[in-house]
């Protein structure tokens, strides 16, 4: 069995060849050529197909628009051959093409079943005899003051006509030259306008609005002036305002991309950190592509402002990084205290960095930055040191005394002291110590326990000593006066008995701290209680103390 191979078009088989059809994607190419003036009045209008793909095509010709008493009409006259490539011409009497009005522009068009095709519009004004020619598809466009050229037949033009643009009554300068086939002039300014109309008016009727002849439409093009600065952070919007001309004509070109026009263009949108944080800057008006002199630099940390809260850190412990903002970061970025690695966390709300170092050996380290456009060292350098506790002072050993431990504690940073029985959390330390007041504590020796907080584990650290406090027990040695009624004030004595819980019989009764001392408390006498005795408890953790008087409650 023999098999044929063709490699063009065609299916595979033993046998057998079959032809597989193909859709032809290639659009419909078209142009509009311009228009002559031929004998007997008539206008040939003229275009060109480059090219036809299979779509069934509806009908072709040109279109006119015109504005007619300030509106806007558009006219179809259809080409009754069939479109083929190549040239198409439609030939029509030219006082049908007048009675379309006198601003008229046309354009050659293809309808088919899938979508209409349309060629380049043309301007088109012969609505009365001239004794001059503008020669056909001519576009011309500038900035404010560029000097203009219009080919065509303009013999006597000069002598016989003054030249106006938009709707200035100025008449501008020209000059005509090249055996008269040149018209020039300088392109005068253009406030708002995007477009303007360029047209003659004879000098001995310039009254009369039928003898104004139009040459031709001017596209202003537009200019626009650099950012205010060529440093921004990504989350900023590029504004390049107008210097000349209207900026929504224009394309911004950031990089390798050209961006529609927008008064504010927020770079997050376009910009991805794997093309870098460089990018040339520009802008294309519709003929000239201007790149500024300076590329946008995306923002990046300044290592000489960046700096640590605190100059040291213990192992696991965490500071904030100062003059680091997350607004300068493009994209994934890893930090590093020398070689190793560190967590950072943002406050969102004032856009500010902790770090969080790990386990990390004593010694001092710089912050490193690394994204994939760049890394960054800073100046400033974070010591790290395992937290070392020197010795301990007493004011007393009585409940609520203070207590004063020397270290190298880090000022600002919070601790905490841990105690056989009871602890101190959030401790603000001072430099090189740490102050708090012994809490609840049963009498006698206690060990103690330092510790900071751990930021990535979210635990505290804790380091042991060889130190500890002394507590003495808590008394109770009397209280005044000895009776009175409902809302007498009692003052009860003790050491450290403002830590106790105050009973008046079996009813609890509150109990607040006179002044800065923990040794007197103050009662108020409840108003519910009957006359009577009533003995005065005191109780401490698992400790219960009395003294032998009696309080007499009296009637009011």
């Amino acid at each position: 069995m023999r098999c044929i191979v063709l490699l063009f078009l065609t299916q595979i088989s033993c046998n057998k060849v079959e032809t597989i059809p193909f859709e032809d994607t290639r659009p419909i190419q078209l142009e509009t050529h311009g228009f002559e003036i031929i004998p007997d009045k008539k206008i040939s209008l003229l275009s060109n197909v480059l090219y036809l793909n299979a779509d069934k095509i509806i009908e072709h010709g040109f279109e006119f628009i015109s504005i007619n008493d300030g509106k806007e009409v558009i006219k179809n006259f259809q080409i009754k051959t069939p479109a083929a490539i190549g040239r198409m011409i439609l030939t029509l009497d030219e006082s049908v093409l007048n009675d379309l009005g006198y601003v008229q522009k046309f354009r050659y068009y293809i309808k088919t079943t899938k979508n209409d095709i349309y060629g380049q519009y043309l301007q088109y004004y012969v609505n009365h005899s001239q004794d001059f020619m503008v020669h056909p598809n001519q576009s011309l466009r500038g900035y404010s003051g560029d000097e203009l050229t219009l080919k065509g037949n303009f013999k006597d033009v000069y002598a016989r006509y003054d030249l106006y643009i938009g709707k200035s009554n100025d008449k501008i300068p020209f000059t005509v030259s090249n055996n008269n086939i040149d018209l020039s002039f300088k392109l005068p300014p253009n406030g708002q306008t995007e477009s303007a109309y360029v047209y003659l008016v004879s000098k001995t009727n310039s009254e009369d609005a039928d003898h104004r002849y139009y040459l031709t439409e001017v596209t202003y093009l537009a200019r626009l002036n650099p950012p205010e600065s060529y440093i921004m952070d990504i989350y900023s919007h590029l504004t390049l305002s107008a210097k000349e001309g209207l900026a929504y004509r224009t394309s911004i070109l950031i990089g390798d991309q050209l961006i529609p026009y927008q008064q504010f263009l927020r770079l997050y949108d376009y910009l991805k950190p794997e093309n870098g944080d460089s990018y040339r800057i520009g802008y294309f008006n519709g003929r000239d592509t201007i790149i500024f002199p300076q590329k946008l630099q995306l923002a990046r940390p300044d290592t000489k402002e960046i700096y640590f809260q605190t100059t040291r850190v213990h192992p696991f412990g965490s500071t904030k990084v100062m003059g680091l903002r997350s607004y300068q970061l493009f994209g994934p970025t890893s930090f590093t205290l020398g070689t190793y690695p560190v967590q950072m966390g943002l406050d969102t709300q004032v856009g500010s960095y902790t770090l969080s170092a790990g386990d990390l050996p004593e010694g001092e380290y710089p912050l490193t930055i690394k994204n994939m456009n760049y890394e960054l060292i800073t100046e400033k350098k974070l010591k790290v040191e395992k937290l070392k506790v020197n010795k301990l002072i007493q004011n007393s050993h009585e409940m609520g005394s203070q207590v004063t431990i020397s270290g190298n504690f880090i000022k600002g940073q919070y601790y905490s002291v841990h105690l056989a029985d009871n602890g101190i959390y959030g401790i603000v330390a001072e430099e090189g110590l740490i102050r708090f007041a012994i809490p609840v504590l049963k009498s006698g020796e206690h060990e103690v326990t330092v510790g900071y907080w751990n930021e990535i584990q979210s635990n505290s650290i804790p380091v042991h000593t060889n130190l500890s406090i002394q507590v003495n027990p808590f008394t109770y040695t009397g209280f005044a006066p000895l009776k009175g009624s409902g809302g007498t004030a009692i003052r009860l004595k003790g050491k450290s008995i403002a830590f106790a819980t105050i009973y008046l019989g079996g009813n609890q009764i509150y109990a607040s701290q006179i002044a800065n001392t923990y040794d007197e408390v103050l009662v108020t006498l409840p108003n519910y209680l009957t006359p009577g005795q009533y003995k005065i408890s005191a109780r401490l953790a698992d400790r219960w103390l009395q003294v032998p008087e009696v309080f007499e409650v009296t009637a009011l």
